[in-house]
């Protein structure tokens, strides 16, 4: 009798390492991580057809063109804190490392929509939000926790007259769009936009606590804008928010993390993330309920033999 219930308990506790080692497995286990940008840390606004601004928009960083040349706006009425650079070699080099960071952007989704509405979400703690459609916000989005979000748009970004991003990091806020993006009057937004085609305007009044990169095909309009940083927060000794500090010469700061190895410049066509966020569920919970059942398998068992 006793080297039955030996025997029981043994396989109980197999039984329950499984279950426990199922559990524990992760859903969503992947951590974005935000691109170092190099030739393009310097820019608050970078074209590749063209930048045009109007009313009274003030940039802390450069304003640049390529391969296109058409800047209008600059220097007056609106004022480009670090500079003008159309075509030249910076601006090159700019276009170059915002094409690099758009490929390192691509990072796996830890969660995936149709067209969604991120106010709806908010708040949304770190981590790669996709949409096979288009983003929008209707009102404020709330990021809270401390790490690197990375919000992947196959389509638009587009945000309603008086939205708001509030919270997190700009610094390690990324916004990867892959048509264009509008911020909404008086919009008042966080991190580095990097959107791959036509027209991205920042509306009369938006403001940016960031950067808008536009590649080769993309254009710029601004009106009455101000676009700072990005300005990174900082993190007290208690581990929560403190006072923020700008980051040298407009960079992402010294919060981002090293770069990843996906190839610049190429789309993910995310086949592989959806089987694997489709898979961990199911080998997740289907290990618990194997668990369940052998130990009532083993129980039934042991009480037809006494």
């Amino acid at each position: 009798m006793y080297e039955k219930y030996n025997h029981f308990l043994k396989l109980s506790s197999i039984v329950v390492s499984l279950l426990t080692l199922g559990l524990a497995l992760p859903i969503n286990a992947f951590a974005a991580t935000s691109p170092i940008l190099v030739g393009s840390s310097g820019y608050s606004v970078l074209g590749g057809a063209g930048v045009t601004c109007t009313g009274s928009t003030t940039t802390s960083g450069a304003v640049g063109v390529s391969p296109g040349t058409s800047i209008t706006g600059f220097p007056s009425p609106c004022t480009a804190g670090g500079g003008i650079q159309s075509n030249n070699a910076s601006a090159i080099a700019a276009q170059a490392d915002a094409l690099t960071a758009f490929g390192t952007l691509d990072q796996t989704c830890n969660y995936t929509y149709g067209a969604q509405d991120l106010t709806l979400l908010s708040p949304l703690s770190p981590g790669v939000y996709c949409s096979t459609s288009s983003f929008t916000l209707s009102g404020n989005l709330t990021l809270i926790g401390s790490g690197v979000w990375i919000f992947k748009s196959v389509s638009t970004l587009i945000t309603s007259s008086g939205s708001s991003v509030t919270g997190g990091d700009p610094c390690n806020v990324w916004w990867r769009v892959g048509s264009s993006a509008t911020l909404g009057t008086t919009t008042s937004f966080i991190g580095t936009i990097i959107a791959q085609n036509g027209v991205t305007a920042l509306d009369t009044g938006a403001t940016l606590n960031g950067r808008v990169l536009a590649l080769s095909a993309g254009t710029v309009t601004l009106d009455a804008n101000k676009i700072n940083g990005p300005t990174c927060a900082t993190v007290s000794s208690s581990g929560g928010s403190g006072s923020s500090t700008s980051s040298s010469s407009g960079g992402s700061g010294s919060s981002t993390s090293s770069s990843t190895s996906i190839t610049p410049g190429t789309p993910n066509t995310g086949f592989g993330e959806h089987l694997i966020n489709f898979w961990q569920p199911i080998i997740t919970y289907g290990l618990a309920a194997v668990a369940f059942m052998g130990l009532a398998f083993v129980t039934r068992r042991l009480v037809r033999n006494q």
